[in-house]
């Protein structure tokens, strides 16, 4: 039955405040007001990425910020890593939206690294990098991070029925995701398509994968059960 992925996805809440990065007076038009979090106001922010990322830098750290946010130990020091490397090194939006681009049309390591070196982030991590294909292309790319993968691993067994395309166990062993896993992060992408269609043709809904991911994220914080789908 695909109501109980349907409440998960309206029940999804991620509120951010961009105000609250300690340095958003120095992005005018920027780091302005809350994102109040539910999937409409979320995309809106998606579009804006979208919109502006071809052409300055700034929506690229709006992007890191909003998903550090919920780390309040590492969202403002996190953020500042970025920003300082990247207006230090005098990386641009179009080399970030290229190196993006290529990752959408081939999601290889090596070109997840090209972005993660414009980045500035040393170690091989994932969800930060991983989450600007799912900002720039939603209906083909989910976001992942650790709550996810523990409930793929959890779960498994169970939501790789009926399905072509197989989710696999992350193995973690570090404090956050990295390359060991990327194969995993691959199966999961294929996995929120195809179940991204499944509910398209079993709801009133265009179902991106984007949106497959917000419903497991709402329903690993919140405990909330999620059917198998036939």
């Amino acid at each position: 039955m695909p109501e109980t992925w349907t409440k998960a996805l309206s029940d999804y809440e991620y509120p951010v405040r961009l105000s609250d990065y300690k340095r958003a007076d120095h992005f005018p038009d920027y780091f302005i007001g809350s994102i109040p979090g539910n999937r409409a106001s979320t995309i809106e922010f998606e579009n804006r990425f979208r919109a502006d990322s071809g052409n300055c830098v700034e929506p690229y750290f709006e992007v890191v910020f909003w998903k550090l946010y919920s780390r309040r130990d590492r969202r403002q020091k996190g953020t500042d890593r970025i920003v300082d490397h990247v207006l230090q090194t005098g990386v641009t939006a179009p080399e970030l939206r290229t190196a993006i681009d290529s990752f959408v049309e081939k999601p290889t390591e090596p070109n997840l690294s090209v972005l993660r070196a414009l980045l500035g982030i040393k170690t091989q991590v994932l969800a930060v990098v991983l989450t600007f294909p799912a900002f720039l292309d939603p209906v083909g790319y989910p976001m992942i991070d650790t709550q996810t993968a523990r409930w793929i691993t959890a779960n498994l067994s169970n939501h790789n029925r009926n399905r072509r395309n197989l989710l696999t166990p992350f193995q973690f062993g570090y404090t956050s995701l990295r390359y060991n896993d990327f194969p995993n992060y691959l199966n999961w992408v294929r996995w929120c398509r195809e179940v991204a269609d499944v509910l398209t043709d079993s709801t009133d809904m265009e179902w991106r994968a984007r949106d497959i991911d917000m419903a497991v994220f709402t329903a690993a914080r919140e405990r909330l059960p999620l059917n198998v789908l036939a």
